[in-house]
């Protein structure tokens, strides 16, 4: 993503672009747009009055939302949701501090379908799930956009795929990428 910081004018616009556009009927006041983009005070006070200057948002009451009606929307969306928000090695390393990790797949926003039921699922062994949530909710505030998500331990993920669980059947039967395997799937 760091092309389209410097393309775009910095990391703060950028989560701003994915939040308003990966979430176009929402209407969020300053105080949830901070929350969920991580982009604060002075900094996101700049950012969306200069959003709110080219029409890409607008006001409404004391709400802001999407400007439906802005003229570079297709092609803006266009690039900012085909281009994948992480590498796979910086996937893998967000959650190197959450256990024994034995599996790691993202589908999703991840691989650009919008029908799948998770964007992270993750298998393993003494897993921190403080630690995992923390670095799921970091990831979200640079996406734009709440990941859905499955934790699971090794044993109880066997046991799912033996009995062909659907929800599992659906991840792996689906796109997905298998960024660490260490249970053979």
């Amino acid at each position: 993503m760091d092309v389209l910081e410097k393309l775009l004018g910095g990391q703060a616009r950028v989560r701003l672009l994915r939040l308003f556009l990966l979430n176009p009927n929402t209407k969020f006041v300053a105080k949830e747009i901070s929350l969920k983009s991580g982009v604060k005070g002075v900094k996101l006070r700049k950012e969306l009055l200069a959003l709110q200057k080219i029409k890409f948002i607008r006001r409404q009451n004391d709400f802001l939302r999407l400007s439906t009606s802005f003229e570079f929307l297709g092609p803006l969306k266009n690039l900012l949701l085909a281009t994948e928000p992480f590498r796979d090695d910086e996937i893998i390393s967000r959650f190197k501090n959450g256990g024994r990790i034995k599996l790691l797949i993202v589908s999703g926003i991840f691989t650009q379908d919008r029908e799948s039921r998770v964007d992270i699922l993750l298998v393993g062994d003494n897993l921190k799930r403080g630690k995992i949530e923390h670095s799921l909710r970091n990831m979200e505030s640079e996406v734009g956009k709440e990941l859905a998500y499955a934790i699971f331990d090794t044993k109880e993920f066997k046991y799912r795929m033996e009995v062909y669980d659907k929800f599992i059947r659906d991840i792996i039967d689906y796109p997905h990428k298998i960024l660490l395997d260490k249970i053979g799937i």
